[in-house]
């Protein structure tokens, strides 16, 4: 079984589970159950899809779905799958990043099929959760799931990536560097117009600057799309920066000395600075002022 014709349930009514459950019912899926923690998160997700039935209880997902989707916290996966009784050829998948594919042990030793479907999106509000066109998904599994999933992640308009469990670590880390740390970094350069405006009004200006930002790094490609003070090697502009820094706002002066320094070799890449420049950067980037 491959195609539309499978029947999936829903573990999970929250931000994920109700993207997943949504999207899949869009590209032409049978969402046909669902169960949550909250049964009426779970009859409110089924009354959107046409098909779903909605259980009080986990355990009925796996009698009336073909393929489950696990989409529960990350703490309680395991737990969950070790208290479902899997039907032998059944297939289940977690949607989570960061925990391995032996959360679903007591599952596969049954005789279910299990794998890892992750969408590499930042979901939502509950009300609002979709699965965006063009993102990743992260899977790992064995067949036929794994083509399943390939599948899958082809309908939702998506493109997938197979991880092994080691290289799903990595993988995460990179996910938090690029969405939950970037919270972190807009919040810190939010903070640095406190002498002039408030967070909102500083949020309010630097989000269209965030989104040229990443258009230029879809289109155009890193190193190609660096713009800014190290990228053409201005010195002085830095060194006013620091110095406000050290004036102002101590508490980011490293952070912002640790990513002039890693921008140094990608300015470098893109070709505008040479080798003497960079050294000129490095040193003033290392220097305590």
């Amino acid at each position: 079984m491959t195609g539309s014709g499978l029947k999936i349930g829903i573990i999970g009514a929250g931000k994920a589970g109700t993207a997943l459950a949504m999207g899949l019912s869009r590209a032409g899926y049978t969402v046909a159950a669902v169960a949550s923690r909250s049964p009426a998160s779970a009859y409110k997700l089924a009354d959107r899809l046409p098909s779903a039935i909605a259980f009080d209880k986990p355990q009925g997902i796996c009698e009336a779905a073909d393929v489950v989707f696990i989409a529960v916290p990350d703490a309680a996966i395991a737990g969950t799958a070790a208290a479902l009784t899997a039907r032998p050829g059944m297939m289940a998948c977690h949607v989570s990043a960061a925990t391995p594919l032996d959360a679903l042990e007591p599952l596969r030793v049954q005789g279910a099929i299990t794998g890892v479907f992750h969408p590499l999106q930042a979901i939502g509000s509950r009300a609002e959760a979709e699965i965006l066109p063009g993102i990743t998904f992260a899977i790992e599994a064995e067949e036929p799931l794994k083509a399943l999933l390939r599948q899958m992640a082809s309908r939702l308009g998506g493109r997938s990536v197979e991880l092994s469990g080691a290289d799903r670590v990595l993988y995460h880390a990179s996910a938090v560097m690029a969405s939950n740390y970037l919270v972190t970094l807009v919040a810190l350069a939010s903070g640095l117009w406190l002498g002039f405006a408030n967070r909102e009004q500083a949020a309010r200006a630097l989000v269209p600057l965030i989104r040229g930002t990443l258009d230029n790094i879809e289109n155009i490609g890193i190193p190609e799309c660096l713009t800014g003070p190290i990228a053409r090697g201005d010195t002085a502009t830095i060194k006013l920066h620091l110095e406000a820094l050290v004036e102002n706002a101590p508490q980011t002066l490293d952070i912002y000395r640790e990513l002039g320094l890693e921008t140094i070799p990608i300015a470098a890449a893109k070709g505008g600075i040479d080798e003497g420049q960079a050294t000129e950067l490095r040193a003033l980037l290392e220097k305590r002022l």
